[in-house]
């Protein structure tokens, strides 16, 4: 939510109250209408200057609202989120280089707020994708190297630079991503048609429909904000529910779905929660891209589940190389099939489905991954 910036100038006040009325109710252009009457009185007036560029960022507009964020910065210099802002609406007009410098001046002024280290990772990963990596390659070691023990920091550089030592993502680096994403994550999930939840649901559908059962009990791990289990409650309307995340805002958004009969904020690595009984079925949609290790995983699920349960999940497949696991430069794991077949193996699972399918967009482009559907043996 961006500030609404005020001016106690009586000779403006009216108008200003009026464009800022407009504002709040996301009435963007003609609030815009009521700060151009204002700039024509004073042209330096800096809340219809700032509110003007975040109303234009707002409506998408960004070849119009640079100009703005120009002015903004320059009677306001110290302030990070303009050098933010001005990064993404320069990336989004296609000026990736620019982009990745206004991104870099905002980390330096805003230090220690991980939304302007997320915002760099995201423009170094999109200019390096758009004009590749001479100069992205410049800034990662120099933001490594001032911000050392930044988790978002260390992801990047180690997922482009790339580390085979480096087998999971730093919690901090997922709950700091996904408590600053999850305002929006559902908004933009749809978007990118996103479908992984809907494909869990679809095999357990058809796996219990044989076997006539309804009253299940679920663990969600990496539940985010409830995605997964508001598909399975559709089904799934008798049983039970609970999910666990690293992120305490994505608790948030699944605790409004009204899904779950408990949440639990924990890393899943670490933190399965106590149970009387085993569990029925174990799901995780697309979370393993923050894992490149499985093992230690699936024998915990293995422990959790009861006597013939089923583990569904997703992962996105390694196509670069013959590793079992690779990090890739969008800070996101891939993983062979093989690997995960053994594993699951190993932990005494039969594969009963595993499929490649569609499991969202990124871009114009359609992301494959695996879904499989596994009974413990």
């Amino acid at each position: 939510m961006f500030k609404i910036f005020s001016n106690k100038n009586v000779d403006k006040a009216q108008l200003l109250e009026k464009a800022n009325s407009l504002y709040v109710k996301k009435k963007y252009a003609s609030a815009i209408k009521y700060y151009a009457k204002i700039l024509l009185l004073d042209s330096t007036d800096f809340p219809s200057v700032a509110n003007t560029a975040t109303a234009y960022f707002e409506m998408q507009k960004y070849v119009e609202a640079i100009p703005f964020f120009y002015k903004a910065i320059s009677m306001d210099s110290d302030n990070p989120w303009w050098y933010n802002y001005m990064s993404q609406s320069m990336q989004k007009c296609g000026d990736f280089s620019n982009a990745l410098d206004y991104a870099w001046k905002a980390v330096l002024l805003g230090k220690n707020d991980n939304a302007h280290h997320l915002n760099l990772a995201y423009t170094i990963y999109e200019t390096s994708d758009e004009i590749g990596r001479k100069k992205t390659d410049s800034y990662l070691k120099k933001w490594y190297e001032k911000f050392p023990q930044n988790p978002i920091a260390e992801q990047c550089y180690k997922s482009y630079f790339y580390d085979k030592n480096f087998d999971i993502s730093n919690p901090e680096y997922i709950e700091e991503l996904f408590d600053v994403f999850a305002s929006d994550f559902d908004s933009v999930l749809a978007d990118l048609n996103y479908d992984s939840p809907n494909i869990i649901a679809q095999y357990l559908r058809e796996y219990f429909n044989k076997k006539k059962r309804e009253k299940l009990s679920f663990l969600d791990l990496g539940c985010g904000s409830g995605l997964c289990g508001k598909q399975l409650k559709k089904i799934f309307k008798k049983s039970t529910f609970i999910g666990v995340d690293i992120s305490s805002q994505m608790l948030k958004k699944a605790k409004e779905k009204n899904v779950y009969d408990k949440l639990v904020k924990g890393n899943i690595t670490d933190c399965f929660c106590s149970n009387d009984s085993l569990f029925d079925v174990v799901v995780a949609a697309d979370v393993f891209t923050y894992f490149g290790e499985l093992d230690s995983i699936f024998k915990k699920v293995d422990s959790l589940l009861c006597k013939n349960g089923v583990f569904s999940f997703t992962i996105s497949e390694n196509f670069d190389n013959k590793n079992d696991y690779y990090l890739m430069p969008s800070s996101r794991f891939v993983h062979s099939i093989n690997y995960v077949e053994n594993i699951l193996k190993k932990h005494n699972f039969f594969v009963i489905k595993n499929e490649c399918k569609i499991l969202r967009k990124e871009g114009d482009n359609d992301i494959k991954g695996r879904v499989i559907l596994a009974q413990k043996q």
